[in-house]
């Protein structure tokens, strides 16, 4: 009888089992991994002279028949970089602004590190050498046609997508990620509309630059506060409140509206660089330690395991900074409560940050030992 009574209560709970490791399956890493066919992965060892400078493609044109898929990405950054320092170069020693040959010789450093870094040094002298490297020309026209580089209006925005592109994230994480960056160019034009028309009711039409969102296009964020002073006598003589009234709205929605704006693509390029496959990091201050490896004599195995040190040390220092951050608005938002009601919770929180740190600052130690001793030799 006893017997029977166990075997009907298992009965019933069965489907109650099911059910619960269903539900657990649901969210389980099998379950949320898409498979290899929907990854999307730019096939990086197919692209074709993707740099202005020839002597880059042929350094690019090497690399694809004899570094692995990840460090291809890897260089193709690097060399993205150089290339427009190149550029720029081209164009300062037309204008006779490098007579000493100072930053000719800080480029050739340069790409010496990046060659050395990824074991192609013994074509540097190639590099050199305006024959070798004649048939690896740019291809005429836009460059990066492989890559829809006009996606958005907006050029910060348009950089940022091409490096979340190639960050490793899936099919579905990109679509998703792609709706976020199209509603921060929603912004942006919603910002030069309304700049549009608080120039147009002051009567500054051409000074819409001042207000540019991207610092490449004008140094100064915001100058409307310089245009309420200007135009304050003209405003008080004409005594038309209403008009002030509604500058001064616009005004401040403007400021709203460009914070805002800053601040989503700050949360952008985080998330564009918690990428699988993303070779930057987020952090000052691993960033700082970073170029201070490129420069050093580490072997090119040498810099791929510290760049994974240094990413490791970043998630630490990441999580240290979110941990302080949620002490504080727990501090905040309990700051009337009874003494003692969130005392246990936030003293757990303080001993948490405290272990926290302490791993921080070790691994921290760590890695700078190990980059300033390369340094020094």
């Amino acid at each position: 009888m006893k017997f029977l009574v166990v075997a009907l209560i298992c009965v019933n709970l069965m489907p109650a089992w099911i059910e619960a490791e269903k539900a657990a399956e649901k969210y389980s890493k099998k379950a949320n991994t898409l498979p290899d066919s929907e990854v999307y992965q730019p096939d990086f060892r197919n692209i074709q002279r993707p740099y202005r400078m020839a002597k880059l493609n042929l350094v690019w044109s090497k690399a694809q028949h004899r570094l692995t898929e990840p460090k291809l990405k890897s260089l193709y950054t690097e060399l993205k970089i150089h290339d427009k320092e190149e550029i720029a170069w081209k164009q300062l020693n037309s204008q006779h602004k490098d007579k000493e040959g100072l930053k000719e010789a800080e480029l050739r450093k340069k790409l010496i590190g990046i060659m050395s870094t990824y074991g192609l040094l013994e074509y540097f002298d190639d590099t050199q050498d305006p024959e070798k490297y004649k048939p690896y020309k740019a291809f005429s026209g836009k460059v990066d046609n492989y890559m829809n580089k006009s996606l958005f209006k907006d050029k910060k925005l348009n950089k940022l997508w091409e490096k979340a592109e190639t960050s490793g994230f899936t099919k579905e994480e990109l679509d998703a990620l792609k709706e976020e960056f199209e509603h921060h160019q929603e912004k942006i034009d919603i910002y030069y509309n309304l700049l549009e028309k608080l120039d147009h009711d002051d009567g500054k039409s051409g000074k819409v630059h001042e207000n540019a969102v991207n610092e490449d296009e004008h140094d100064k964020f915001n100058e409307i506060g310089t245009a309420e002073e200007d135009s304050n006598d003209i405003m008080a003589q004409q005594k038309n409140e209403e008009k002030q009234n509604s500058y001064l709205h616009k005004s401040n929605q403007l400021r709203e509206k460009h914070r805002d704006i800053k601040d989503n693509f700050d949360r952008l390029e985080r998330i564009a660089a918690k990428g699988p496959d993303s070779q930057d990091f987020i952090e000052p201050k691993v960033q700082g330690l970073w170029k201070i490896a490129v420069h050093s004599n580490f072997t090119a195995d040498e810099l791929a395991s510290l760049k994974v040190e240094l990413l490791h040390y970043e998630r630490r220092l990441l999580k240290l900074r979110h941990m302080h951050a949620e002490h504080a608005l727990s501090m905040e938002k309990h700051k009337n409560a009874k003494h003692g009601d969130k005392a246990d919770t936030h003293k757990m929180m303080e001993e948490n940050i405290k272990k926290q740190t302490r791993k921080v600052e070790k691994l921290q130690e760590e890695v700078e030992k190990r980059i300033l001793k390369h340094a020094e030799l």
